[in-house]
């Protein structure tokens, strides 16, 4: 059963390389073809912004695509399994079905590591660069203005910030509320700009519109060409406030989650990211389940590669949709973070799972 194990964990990584980087080739070509023009748009005439997006934005794509290729990468090494009647030999000396699945599982176990490791490290610092240089497309939340406006308080004063540019430095559409011990609100300052200067270490205020409410006054409305803001906020509080998920490590994920920082979502919102980064790896194993049955089922069939292809192909889409789905329940507080997870991996190895005690009858 070693040398077995060596044949399929050779196959398998060989099939899951060729595989990941085919795929991924292409979704770059894809991605490029879609966002190549937003780019440009940043960065006029500038080509090389184009090649330094798409080398920062590859460790995010090669990423997505893991748990697709390794579907992929099992049902083609299964299927020659089958196709050379080697499943059958093994069979007849003895060994069950499930024995031939567990001699995958050193390779998978080494996609799995490799998967959290970019997952949690490469990508977070990819993303970081494309934001640093105003290179990253998000074009889910462009259009979004709720999603870019974050809220902070500092002792009786709640800030509410329009936009955060050049990774903190630069707010815009920053209002003030003031308020009294009461939680009354007493003063509102409605600023179009705020710059931090690194020299100084202070904010400056431009274009300011405060209004005061007076006691049995009603209220009262000043313009201030600007002014100094004096406070204990820097630009990295508001630059950490709008990192995305995905660019964060698990760690900082678990600070987020455990209310050890401030953010702009609610907990539930970093609990669920934290339990799909935990989750990462059974979803490398978990592929292994669903091409089990595909791969015996066509090959008793006589049925071509191609047709177990294909569904391969389904089932890994259809994985995607559920995850994508339960994901954004997750996000939204509907569903339990741990329930939005782990569902679909639970799903689809469920089915897996009884689809071939069905076949082999064990």
């Amino acid at each position: 059963m070693i040398t077995f194990m060596r044949y399929a964990l050779r196959t398998f990584l060989w099939n899951f390389l060729v595989l990941w980087l085919s795929f991924t080739a292409l979704l770059q070509i894809v991605d490029l073809l879609g966002n190549s023009d937003e780019v440009l748009d940043r960065h006029p005439n500038d080509v090389a912004a184009v090649v330094e997006y798409a080398i920062w934005r590859l460790p995010e794509l090669a990423v997505f695509l893991i748990p697709f290729s390794v579907l992929m990468a099992s049902l083609l090494s299964l299927a020659k399994f089958e196709r050379n009647n080697e499943t059958l030999a093994l069979k007849s000396a003895g060994a069950p079905y499930y024995q031939i699945l567990l001699a995958f599982l050193p390779a998978v176990g080494l996609v799995a590591v490799l998967h959290f490791a970019l997952t949690d490290q490469m990508v977070p610092r990819a993303i970081d660069h494309l934001m640093t240089r105003d290179l990253y497309v998000d074009k889910k939340s462009k259009d979004d203005e709720e999603d870019q406006r974050i809220w902070v308080q500092e002792g009786d004063t709640v800030v509410e910030v329009g936009e955060v540019l050049d990774q903190g430095l630069v707010l815009l559409n920053l209002r003030l509320y003031a308020r009294d011990e009461l939680g009354n609100i007493v003063n509102q300052r409605y600023v179009q700009r705020a710059t931090y200067h690194l020299d100084t270490r202070l904010w400056t205020l431009e274009g300011i519109e405060e209004t005061r409410v007076i006691a049995d006054r009603g209220t009262e409305v000043v313009a201030i060409p600007s002014a100094i803001w004096e406070t204990k906020l820097g630009p990295q509080e508001f630059s950490e406030l709008i990192e995305r998920p995905q660019a964060m490590t698990t760690a900082r994920l678990w600070s987020f989650a455990a209310s050890t920082q401030l953010g702009v979502r609610p907990t539930y919102f970093y609990e669920t990211w934290l339990q799909k980064r935990i989750a990462l790896p059974v979803s490398s194993i978990l592929m292994i389940l669903l091409a089990a049955p595909v791969a015996l089922s066509f090959g008793r069939r006589d049925r071509g590669v191609a047709s177990g292809m294909a569904i391969g192909f389904g089932l890994g889409f259809l994985y995607f949709i559920t995850e994508g789905l339960v994901l954004s329940l997750g996000e939204s507080g509907a569903v339990p973070p741990f329930f939005a997870a782990w569902l679909p991996a639970l799903l689809f190895a469920s089915i897996g799972g009884l689809w071939l005690i069905r076949l082999e009858g064990f």
